[in-house]
């Protein structure tokens, strides 16, 4: 689907180096609230790729793409999570009797959640490493990584009741085989990752 006529000139090399700089700047009009000129971009190309090639590359993979250019991810998921999670830890605190199930303060249980949204993006980003994730939606890898990671910095059971009751209501089953198989992987991954991590030794 390449568009040859301003292609034509780019030898094997270069295309490589095409894709990848028109890529970047795809990601970064996407992604970024900075602007970046093609110009820019070009620039770095040491006169061998010119603003016509990547405007041509451009728009190559926008239709290789059918331009779906912004799928939502895991991460995505699970920052979009975030306020759930956020809104869950206020229900909860209200209603819990327990005070010992926050570890004395309500600041130390906050501290807490922020270390296990962190904790699940790494496993999100760890996903990436094993081909079965391949496969399953974006969706059942975030909850199951919230849930591991809810687990991991233990927190109480009543957050993860809420948290799973809220995402329910957006017709996410939170207890679907996927979502367990993804669980049951995160924690195989992540074990082959960090085997040193014995006594739950995580820094984000």
């Amino acid at each position: 689907m390449y568009h040859l006529s301003a292609l034509d000139l780019v030898d094997i090399i270069q295309l490589f180096q095409l894709v990848a700089m028109s890529s970047i700047y795809l990601a970064i009009k996407i992604h970024s609230p900075k602007k970046v000129t093609m110009r820019s971009i070009a620039s770095t190309g040491n006169g061998l790729i010119t603003v016509k090639h990547i405007e041509a590359m451009e728009l190559s993979i926008i239709e290789t793409l059918n331009w779906h250019l912004f799928p939502p991810t895991c991460v995505s998921f699970i920052e979009n999570f975030y306020p759930l999670l956020s809104s869950s830890t206020s229900s909860t605190t209200s209603t819990a009797s327990d005070h010992d199930l926050y570890h004395s303060s309500s600041y130390n249980h906050d501290m807490r959640l922020v270390d296990s949204l962190e904790f699940s993006r790494f496993l999100a980003e760890l996903s990436v490493c094993a081909y079965p994730f391949v496969s399953v939606k974006p969706s059942s890898i975030a909850i199951a990584a919230i849930f591991y990671s809810m687990e991991y910095f233990g927190l109480p059971d009543q957050l993860r009741h809420a948290f799973q009751s809220d995402v329910s209501e957006a017709s996410l089953d939170v207890n679907s085989p996927e979502v367990q198989a993804c669980g049951k992987l995160l924690r195989r991954v992540y074990t082959l990752a960090m085997p040193q991590d014995n006594n739950k030794t995580f820094v984000a």
